[in-house]
């Protein structure tokens, strides 16, 4: 992908996979922002032409077409949303408009945008700087930042987005191409990347592997440390070689923005025809069907007994602690099969009416 010169080109299909999760979470995240904020933003790092060579809509499309439809809804009929589309490649930003205007001729009131012909980092590093000029922050963001390779993405203008109220970030990253690329020569480039000179440690990692694991690794802290972002999950996308291609790194400040991330993410897996690998959590890959509950359950499971053995705790302690630090979903399947384990592990559960029933705020007490 990184050698791609044209105006457009084929889309593969783990992009489509990619484009179903991102429609899919901005199903989510516009209705919800939208709640607490007048305004809202999403920005497209590298946008592209909008269009790919078999006619398939790329991300710009997609984004606009989700805001759309929750409009024509009236779900977010009082909320401004601004769409900011930043794409170097002059006949690539040329496409897109054209693509957008052909496709949107007539968008909502409230909804508008921009297609910006230039670097990335360079422009949006100024809307920022006049923002500050003006005293004024940034609307809650969302920004898709889907590079073909690792330049032009440095972590300082990454982690300054990112410090900004309600801002989140998913992120390409491209940790094939990074451990490929370790010489001197890119050491600007690999450093303004991390925001620290610490890559280079890789160097001496010999597996390759476990090369490309520090990397990631050290991308995600530094997410967290700079962008102050306590919530840093990647998934792994896999190709037809079984093989992690790249990963998507989403990083938030709301454990809420990370459940509705995942069931992006499991959505586009029930499909059947891709698969990712979420890595976070138990520190290995994991694939996992999702629909067919008795293949996970039980490990779910073992991992909510051991955090909790001995303890009461509330449903939400326990739903939190599923969503945050373990790569399964927020099911109350898990609580069943505990409470009819023998021995049972949930000895107790107050406030509720029936047995297998969970209802929101209740106690839940684990044996020991």
């Amino acid at each position: 992908m990184s050698g791609i010169t044209s105006a457009t080109w084929s889309m593969t299909p783990h992009t489509k996979a990619k484009h179903e999760i991102l429609r899919r979470y901005l199903g989510a995240w516009f209705p919800i922002l939208s709640r607490y904020s007048g305004r809202i933003i999403y920005l497209d790092g590298f946008a592209g032409p909008g269009v790919y060579e078999g006619g398939e809509y790329g991300s710009p499309v997609i984004a606009l077409q989700t805001a759309v439809t929750h409009v024509l809804s009236s779900q977010l009929a009082e909320t401004e949303i601004f769409f900011f589309f930043i794409e170097k490649d002059q006949d690539r930003a040329k496409k897109l408009k054209e693509v957008l205007e052909n496709k949107f001729p007539k968008l909502p009131k409230n909804i508008n945008y921009t297609v910006q012909g230039a670097e990335f980092a360079p422009t949006f590093e100024q809307v920022l700087d006049m923002l500050d000029k003006q005293d004024r922050k940034i609307a809650p963001t969302f920004a898709f930042i889907d590079p073909f390779g690792f330049s032009g993405l440095p972590m300082k203008l990454i982690a300054r987005l990112l410090n900004c109220r309600k801002c989140e970030v998913f992120i390409t990253f491209m940790a094939g191409f990074v451990k490929r690329f370790l010489d001197e020569l890119r050491e600007p480039v690999l450093t303004e990347l991390f925001g620290t000179e610490e890559w280079k440690k890789a160097r001496d990692i010999s597996d390759s592997t476990e090369k490309e694991t520090f990397l990631l690794s050290l991308y995600e802290r530094q997410l967290q440390k700079l962008g102050g972002a306590p919530f840093v999950r990647s998934f792994g996308m896999i190709g037809e070689q079984n093989q992690i291609i790249y990963y998507l790194v989403f990083a938030t400040k709301h454990p809420k923005g990370l459940e509705v991330m995942k069931d992006a993410m499991w959505k586009v897996d029930r499909t059947g025809k891709y698969k990712f690998s979420d890595i976070t959590g138990f520190q290995q890959s994991l694939l996992i069907d999702y629909e067919n509950e008795p293949s996970w359950v039980p490990s779910a499971a073992k991992a909510v007994f051991l955090k909790f053995i001995g303890q009461t705790v509330s449903d939400d302690q326990i739903f939190e602690f599923i969503i945050i630090n373990t790569p399964f979903p927020k099911k109350k399947a898990i609580l069943r099969y505990l409470e009819n384990s023998t021995p049972p592990k949930i000895i107790n559960v107050s406030n509720r009416k029936r047995a297998g029933t969970y209802p929101e705020g209740c106690l839940i007490t684990f044996a020991k």
